[in-house]
């Protein structure tokens, strides 16, 4: 029956997609921080961003239970460019579902962003999250997105011809002295190195990720124990760009995945594992295509998603050291004006175990990032 209800709705993205016939670029739906001016100094500017979801998780087996997100998360905020190279940013984020009354989150962001040069930048206070830094999903969940809270801390972004980098602090829980809880931080590292001419039709590229995620402190009285996780995943990608056809790219993909635990006391019934991910790609001028083989043995993470975890966690008393499965993304997506991102996704996933666990999950987004110019302040 879920199959069924999976080709059933495959089949109407197909055909909804055809219907895109004026989308833009591919465009991530986890984007928000906008696109840095130089020539704003003294410009204050109003700026929303926005994201309405739904998204209906339809899992079995036994390592997560499905569930359904619907709502949005806004942002509205002023934007101010003091000189070429800096800009502040000041709002407030709201986060709301529906069927409740009221919102779930709502919290204050404040940034700045310096801007070096054109390949360097840093940003301290809320950190720019385009499309998670680009994290596997089995480092982190992608709909943390708009259900954990903003990211907060240090950031420091690269992009050059041959490198894009993206190093960041998320400080998720602060302390005082004497407080009943620990503190919780998490440190990422992403980065893209390429490898030929970026002029060629073809890219050959080395994706690295890094997550160290840690809960503890010295001045709290928790007697919580103190954990420490380690993530590290490096591999090779190649795409290839295709003209004058429907279809406009195709990638190949294999990820590496190292998992520890360097907890004092362990957590997680596995202390260290390791993983594949074998994917392959192909985009169209509306669509995103990627099939992948999943292997891992005893691998877990502290933000990733669920169903790539060996200790379940619905259950933390059931365990899979070994597991061997299928995916599948497809994304459809339209932009409608200047800012505003209509797409739908399909995620897939088929668990190779004696039952075969099938799970997937569908999803509807609305992205809106607009700005205006309010007027010229000179900044003293």
């Amino acid at each position: 029956m879920q199959l069924k209800r999976l080709c059933l709705i495959l089949q109407f993205l197909l055909v909804f997609s055809n219907q895109f016939i004026q989308a833009q670029q591919y465009n991530p739906f986890y984007s928000h921080f906008g696109e840095f001016k130089t020539d704003a100094k003294d410009h204050l500017f109003f700026r929303v961003e926005n994201l309405n979801f739904i998204k209906n998780n339809e899992y079995s087996g036994k390592f997560a239970k499905g569930e359904t997100y619907i709502g949005y998360v806004t942002t509205p905020k002023l934007v101010y460019y003091p000189s070429s190279d800096f800009r502040i940013e000041a709002g407030v984020r709201l986060q709301k579902y529906s069927g409740l009354s009221n919102f779930s989150e709502a919290e204050p962001v404040f940034s700045i962003h310096y801007q070096t040069n054109d390949r360097l930048s840093f940003n301290l206070g809320s950190l720019n999250q385009e499309d998670n830094h680009h994290l596997h999903e089995a480092l982190f969940e992608p709909e943390r997105y708009f259900t954990d809270k903003v990211e907060n801390g240090l950031q420091v972004l690269y992009n050059s011809t041959f490198l894009k980098a993206d190093a960041w602090i998320n400080w998720e829980k602060f302390i005082f002295q004497n407080d009943p809880f620990n503190e919780v931080f998490s440190f990422g590292f992403v980065a893209d190195l390429r490898l030929n001419n970026p002029t060629s039709d073809y890219s050959l590229s080395v994706p690295m990720q890094v997550l160290f995620t840690h809960r503890g402190g010295e001045i709290d009285t928790s007697n919580k124990n103190k954990q420490t996780i380690r993530n590290l995943v490096a591999g090779v990608s190649f795409k290839k760009t295709i003209h004058n056809a429907r279809l406009k790219k195709y990638e190949l993909e294999v990820l590496g995945f190292k998992f520890k635990d360097n907890s004092s006391v362990k957590e997680f019934v596995f202390g260290d594992g390791t993983a594949f991910h074998f994917r392959l790609g192909a985009t169209t001028k509306h669509s995103d295509l990627k099939l992948g083989y999943w292997i891992s043995n005893k691998f877990n993470s502290a933000r990733g998603s669920a169903l790539f975890q060996s200790l379940s966690v619905i259950d933390n008393t059931y365990t899979k050291a070994r597991r061997d499965m299928f995916t599948g993304k497809y994304r459809i997506q339209k932009s409608i004006a200047t800012g505003i991102l209509l797409g739908g996704q399909i995620d897939a996933y088929l668990d190779m175990n004696s039952e075969h666990d099938f799970s997937f999950a569908t999803s509807v987004f609305v992205r809106i990032n607009g700005e205006f110019f309010l007027k010229k302040i000179k900044w003293n």
